[in-house]
């Protein structure tokens, strides 16, 4: 009778201990990603680019004030949409003064980095992850223009 009060004992004991591991290996779990990564649908994505030079000065905008993803004039007309790893924030983007590659040019291919400096001489570098040509809302009629 005594050994069963000692087990029965013992297992009331470790049972919150067990309980409280459980909860803390969930607390742990990376969070879940995210339901829509880009917007694939919008219909001012276009085709996907090897290569883009960055106009200058630079005139950039975020999608939807989003991180990681960044709108900006290229050289050569029209505008490209970057895609860029993880750590470049919206702040950091819209505010930079100049934006280049991490190389000192203004062209960047994915995988290479984009440097933004904003004009207090903080600098940040994200990488390219993906680029795309985007497409600006055009007239459909020219006569409206006017």
């Amino acid at each position: 009778m005594k050994m069963t009060l000692l087990v029965a004992a013992a297992l009331f004991a470790a049972s919150p201990v067990y309980a409280r591991e459980e909860k803390n290996n969930k607390e742990k779990a990376p969070p879940p990603p995210p339901v829509v990564e880009y917007e694939n649908d919008d219909v001012h994505m276009s085709d996907a680019l090897d290569t883009a030079c960055i106009a200058t000065p630079a005139e950039q905008e975020t999608y939807d004030s989003r991180d990681n993803v960044l709108i900006t004039k290229i050289d050569g007309g029209g505008r490209a949409f970057f895609h860029l790893k993880d750590g470049c924030d919206t702040n950091t983007m819209i505010f930079a003064e100049s934006i280049k590659s991490a190389d000192g040019t203004q062209c960047v291919k994915p995988g290479g980095a984009l440097v933004f400096t904003s004009s207090f001489g903080d600098s940040k570098q994200c990488e390219v992850v993906r680029i795309n040509r985007w497409l600006d809302d055009e007239l459909i009629s020219p006569e409206d223009a006017q």
